[in-house]
């Protein structure tokens, strides 16, 4: 099992809750010349109606038409009041996790046993790069290669095609564990090859990389779309866990294009 670390999740988090929070605070600076009292709100012949309630008496008083501007803003005032309330909770309650949260220190547990110890036991938990390297020792039959041509990425990885070189060298210079066509099965497809099955050692998560290569040609194309819908019943949704690039004989893919989406997606 893989445990991702969320720290850096959690700070972003607590630095929105802080900037909320000044925000706030700024806000209700500029509310202290506002009548300090409560609203209540009824309805009569089907018309909302407002009273002023005195927080010391309780005592209501009918809020007049030339007191709406007035009523909007107090009413807020006790909305972002609250709000902020809520927030300093949050944020005190953020501190206090963060100060114990420590996913690392469970994969740790077995990563500092000395090396006689571990092969004693089943790791529950493990750390990213030995996680990687027991999804890296998975098995699976290769697809044999029919063709002539023979294209091999800078690792050595052989490959179909000249694009998939891009890819394939972009995800070794960037030390992304992959596999080239690990089977993959798909309701409504049955077994398929993906072109390339890529893990994010950060978070454990699997991506599959499909690169569609004839976009020009409306055979070809159809077949993809026809795919793409299985994959996306199949609970692969671009972006999350399935990685899509296309090109055609006039547009090319780039490997711009494919650092981009290495860099947001697998690191």
């Amino acid at each position: 099992m893989f445990f991702e670390d969320h720290r850096e999740k959690l700070e972003a988090q607590l630095k929105q809750v802080d900037e909320l929070i000044a925000k706030l605070n700024t806000r209700a600076a500029k509310t202290k010349g506002l009548p300090d009292c409560g609203i209540h709100v009824s309805r009569s012949n089907g018309c909302d109606q407002y009273y002023w309630v005195d927080r010391v008496t309780k005592k209501r008083s009918y809020v007049k038409k030339k007191e709406t501007d007035t009523l909007r803003r107090v009413a807020q005032r006790e909305y972002e009041r609250d709000l902020l309330r809520k927030l300093t909770r949050l944020r005190e309650n953020l501190h206090l996790f963060l100060s114990h949260y420590d996913i690392g220190g469970i994969a740790q547990e077995y990563a500092k046993m000395a090396q006689a110890r571990k092969t004693l036991i089943n790791p529950v938990v493990l750390p990213g790069e030995l996680y990687a390297e027991k999804w890296m020792e998975a098995v699976y039959e290769p697809m044999p290669f029919y063709e002539n041509s023979e294209f091999y990425s800078d690792g050595g990885i052989r490959v179909r095609s000249k694009s998939e070189i891009l890819i394939a060298n972009q995800l070794e210079k960037y030390h992304i564990p992959f596999k080239y066509e690990k089977p993959l099965y798909l309701d409504g497809l049955g077994q398929i090859r993906p072109d390339f099955t890529c893990l994010n050692v950060r978070t454990g998560k699997e991506f599959v990389w499909e690169h569609f290569g004839m976009m020009d040609q409306m055979g070809y194309v159809n077949k993809c779309i026809a795919k793409i819908h299985c994959y996306q019943q199949n609970g692969y949704i671009a972006g999350e866990n399935l990685i899509m690039t296309f090109e055609s004989a006039q547009e090319a893919i780039h490997t711009k294009e494919i650092r981009i989406l290495i860099e947001k997606l697998l690191l």
